[in-house]
């Protein structure tokens, strides 16, 4: 086991194979331990988009788990003895499970392996955890150390799951700061959808799925362009209700007020900084809420609904505008007033950067997760 003076090895698993939700945070919490001299290596399911960005980023990818979902009986088992084998060849310290089916794997290779690695599990995603026997057993006796991403998150295992004196925390995520700053550029974008320089635009970049927020936009879009029919709004992403929303759009006439970005793989940075405020309206699967932090962090004021983990990462009135969630005329007044006053929403956009900077960037994130490695570790050794 390392001691506070010599390097972590640390194998992170996710059972993923696609370059959605989590990957992102995973893969950049990985990427900062390593850059720290720590020892890291991932484990995710091999030959998808996954893999090949967690590698371009320079990550030591471990190829022989299957981290199959389905519980395919030999996968299950050639993975159960490949954990145990490689924790004892790569004299591994911590195995960080972000996932549910790995935290299951780890939890139970882990079993009688005389000095076990630290077992950390990371809840991501904005969900109740399992309350039955078996996922109590696995949250509260064999995790060693629970992180959440908001206080929001982790109350939610309160009078549900019994967490160890100390075992829970919470590390906040965080965003690369000089990928999103406010020096980008959003001229290509507006020139790509036609938006003239000084139009008012507001855009939500997010999933198009259930639970983000768009039909809440949408039902406070004629209140915003009654009276401030100038403005734009972008609606950035991809997803299964892609042609639902345009069908809505479409029918109300607004195509030419409306616009229907696509998701913006190259150019995020620049997307957010055609924007003068951005919205965050619903959580999704993905508990650090990310595409708020971006936008803060390209110095753009967000407008969220004071609901779940935004109370937490946006100071109402600062750096962006808290509302009641699903309300179409406090979501048009907010958006409205941000819009109509340059001043005041330069001011939060500043703070908001500002944050980002001091709290919510990933050299903190992986800094304050070592930490925890660290003192999970200390309480270990002490039981």
């Amino acid at each position: 086991m390392t001691t506070d003076n010599t390097p972590f090895r640390i194998l992170h698993l996710a059972s993923s194979e696609r370059w959605t939700g989590v990957a992102d945070p995973i893969v950049s919490l990985a990427c900062e331990q390593q850059k720290a001299g720590h020892v890291v290596w991932l484990g995710c399911i091999p030959g998808q988009s996954f893999e090949r960005k967690a590698a371009a980023r320079g990550l030591r990818v471990v190829q022989q788990f299957h981290l199959d979902r389905r519980l395919h009986p030999k996968h299950f088992w050639e993975d159960f003895w490949n954990i145990r084998r490689f924790v004892r060849q790569a004299s591994v310290d911590v195995i960080h499970a972000h996932l549910l089916n790995d935290n299951w794997l780890a939890a139970l290779a882990l079993l009688t392996l005389g000095e076990p690695p630290l077992l950390v599990r990371t809840f991501h995603r904005w969900e109740m955890p399992r309350t039955d026997p078996f996922h109590r057993w696995l949250f509260a006796q064999r995790n060693d150390l629970t992180i959440a991403t908001s206080r929001s998150l982790l109350s939610l295992f309160d009078g549900r799951v019994r967490l160890p004196e100390g075992a829970g925390r919470v590390i906040y995520g965080g965003v690369d700061y000089e990928v999103f700053h406010p020096d980008r550029s959003g001229a290509a974008f507006r020139r790509e959808f036609e938006i003239p320089p000084d139009a008012p635009v507001v855009g939500i970049v997010a999933r198009l799925s259930p639970g983000r927020g768009h039909d809440w936009l949408l039902d406070a879009t004629p209140a915003i362009l009654e009276r401030m029919p100038e403005a734009r709004i972008i609606i950035a992403g991809r997803g299964a209700r892609k042609r639902t929303l345009r069908q809505r759009i479409a029918a109300a006439g607004l195509d030419r007020r409306v616009l229907m970005a696509g998701y913006r793989r190259h150019d995020l940075p620049e997307t957010y900084a055609a924007l003068e405020v951005a919205l965050f309206l619903g959580m999704g699967s993905e508990g650090t809420c990310r595409a708020a932090l971006e936008a803060m962090a390209t110095g753009r004021p967000v407008i969220a609904p004071r609901a779940a983990a935004m109370p937490e990462i946006i100071d109402n009135g600062a750096t962006g505008l808290l509302v009641a969630p699903n309300d179409p005329r406090a979501l048009a007044d907010a958006i409205l007033r941000l819009l109509a006053d340059r001043q005041e929403r330069e001011r939060m956009g500043r703070a908001a950067r500002q944050a980002v900077v001091a709290r919510f960037n990933e050299r903190r994130r992986a800094e304050l997760t070592l930490a925890a490695y660290r003192e999970a570790l200390d309480r270990k050794r002490s039981q």
